[in-house]
């Protein structure tokens, strides 16, 4: 994850100050639940590429014969892998 809990934490606070300040936007919940179901949220996202990446590394793992005799480079499959996932299942990184 690209950013540390107390850096999530602090988004999560500006965000709920943001939207407190917009008329008609009602809360459900108290403080404490907002803040628990906004950090689960930001911080699944977070994860996408993380679980991306290591789904490529396992994938990647089936062609490591290929790779180690250096008929293919492992960094430019990654990046195709990668770029090819990303397009299908289009997910925003």
């Amino acid at each position: 994850m690209k950013l540390s809990p107390a850096k999530i934490e602090q988004l999560v606070n500006d965000l709920l100050d943001v939207l407190a300040d917009i008329d008609g936007v009602l809360f459900q919940g108290n403080d404490g639940q907002l803040k628990a179901a906004m950090t689960e949220i930001i911080t699944d996202e977070l994860m996408i590429e993380e679980r991306l990446d290591a789904e490529i590394h396992q994938v990647l793992q089936q062609h490591k014969y290929e790779i180690t005799m250096g008929r293919l480079s492992y960094d430019d499959l990654f990046k195709k892998t990668k770029h090819r996932l990303v397009t299908q299942r289009k997910l925003v990184l």
